[in-house]
């Protein structure tokens, strides 16, 4: 079957995956990158493979994470724009890196425990969702290069759900059977806010702006993102949200829910693998957490504008957009404005 490089994060996922590997056959070989501060993550990666059998190569990676992922992470909040670390991670430090290395030990194919498929769409190889619609991760390998993916395969393609990987881990014994999935962004320990306050102090201190008018001052741009409303404390006769927010003046403006629906999302363009036409019917995602709806991709040179049947709640600028044809990841960006 050959040899396969898995990026043993520490985690079930990755676990589960490279034994899936070693039951199909390959030659098994672990992979841990340490991009911060995880050396229980790297001590569990070493456990795992301890008892799979398989030899693991540990690679320091905390100054190129900290100069590509974190310092984008900050910049991004400080220009009032809400990121996405992971899905940024994923092509300019993760799989560039595992690749990379994987290619040195003389590996051509590496694995990682995502749940996601490879396909292709007119002899492109991209990525596609995977059975599990709930845990489908699709979207987070969205700013992979064909390149990069031509050398990848996912082994849970096929898990229905993650209680079974849980499950197959509980079986194997497998010490991270039981280890909590974490949801919040992994180099940040407690509240990011005040990661980004201790880095640029006194930052971003604006008002809040109502139908033109300046109100009270807010607490910095740092603890707001663009469809939020808690902790606006303002009285007014609906629910208010945060619609936009000035990088320049640091105000930030509010409207009520009806007025954060967009029907237009302008998105600068950072992964394209495969367009149709200029103009063509597709589905998109403006965030992790919902459904891709039915849209028209207008496609420019430097950007796309997605244009969705129903209006969609709060695009974001800064986050990343995401569009499907037939399941399929063909084109991905920075959500720029919407309109």
């Amino acid at each position: 079957m050959g040899t396969v490089a898995i990026g043993l994060s520490g985690g079930v996922d990755s676990s589960v995956a490279a034994y899936l590997l070693k039951e199909k056959g390959f030659e098994v070989v672990g992979i841990t990158l340490k991009l911060y501060e995880d050396e229980s993550n790297i001590e569990d990666a070493q456990r795992v493979a301890n008892l799979l059998n398989i030899p693991l190569y540990v690679f320091d990676y905390t100054e190129e994470f900290k100069k590509t992922v974190i310092d984008y992470f900050f910049e991004t909040y400080k220009n009032g724009k809400t990121p996405n670390p992971c899905v940024y991670c994923n092509r300019f430090v993760k799989f560039k890196f595992l690749i990379e290395k994987a290619e040195k030990l003389d590996i051509k194919t590496v694995a990682t425990g995502h749940y996601a498929k490879r396909g292709k769409i007119c002899d492109f190889e991209v990525i596609c969702k995977s059975k599990n619609a709930s845990k489908d991760q699709s979207y987070f390998l969205s700013f992979l290069e064909e390149d990069q993916i031509k050398k990848l395969i996912f082994p849970l393609e096929e898990i229905g759900s993650k209680f079974y990987t849980r499950k197959i881990a509980k079986k194997l014994g497998l010490p991270t059977a039981k280890k909590k999935e974490s949801y919040e962004v992994c180099f940040i320990e407690g509240d990011y806010r005040n990661m980004l306050l201790k880095r640029y102090p006194k930052y971003g201190v604006g008002y809040f702006v109502l139908e033109g008018k300046r109100l009270k001052k807010h607490e910095g741009i740092f603890n707001y993102t663009v469809g939020q409303r808690k902790g606006l404390k303002i009285p007014y006769t609906e629910a208010l949200y945060v619609e936009k927010i000035d990088p320049e003046t640091f105000d930030i403006t509010l409207s009520t829910k009806d007025k954060l629906y967009k029907k237009n999302v302008v998105v600068q363009k950072v992964n394209e693998i495969y367009v149709p036409s200029s103009d063509f019917k597709a589905t998109a995602k403006l965030r992790s957490m919902m459904n891709d709806e039915p849209c028209t991709v207008h496609v420019e040179d430097e950007r796309f504008i997605l244009e969705f049947e129903e209006k969609q709640f709060a695009p974001a600028p800064g986050q990343v957009a995401c569009v499907y044809l037939n399941d399929c990841v063909i084109l991905s960006g920075f959500i720029e404005e919407s309109f």
